[in-house]
């Protein structure tokens, strides 16, 4: 479905429910999807789209919508049962940066990889510290919710 017209009563008529539904996840109006953030041209979800992973605002995202909490960053995850729609559309306009796929004159660079980057060894100790307390997160996030 776009992601630009669906919404709680998409979901609803979808699922064959309805709002007086005696379900947890719609009395609660919680009902979570990872659409918040996409491209304006192909309406793809930046969710699958970004080129680097940042599991950190994943898990901001997720807990600005379970718990309310505003002063968590804004990302990927709207709340579809509390009217939340699409509101971060990302275009062209907003890259930074020349690419080759935007114009034939432009070659392309490489990208460094963790172990050309100065400090690799310490960003790749990181990142395996980080993955398993991602996957925590998110499992203690779920719990609080059901």
């Amino acid at each position: 479905p776009d992601p630009t017209t669906y919404n709680f009563e998409s979901f609803l008529s979808t699922y064959g429910l309805t709002k007086s539904s005696d379900l947890k996840f719609v009395k609660n109006k919680m009902v979570l999807r990872i659409d918040l953030t996409m491209g304006e041209a192909t309406k793809s979800l930046d969710w699958y789209e970004s080129r680097i992973a940042k599991p950190e605002w994943a898990i901001e995202g997720l807990a600005r919508v379970v718990y309310g909490d505003t002063s968590k960053r804004d990302k990927y995850f709207r709340n579809i049962a509390k009217g939340e729609g699409v509101d971060q559309v990302l275009s062209a306009a907003g890259c930074k940066k020349a690419l080759p796929v935007c114009s034939a004159l432009i070659d392309p660079v490489p990208i460094k990889t963790l172990g050309e980057v100065a400090g690799a060894e310490v960003a790749g100790a990181e990142a395996r510290r980080v993955v398993p307390l991602v996957a925590l997160a998110v499992a203690a996030l779920w719990a609080a919710v059901a």
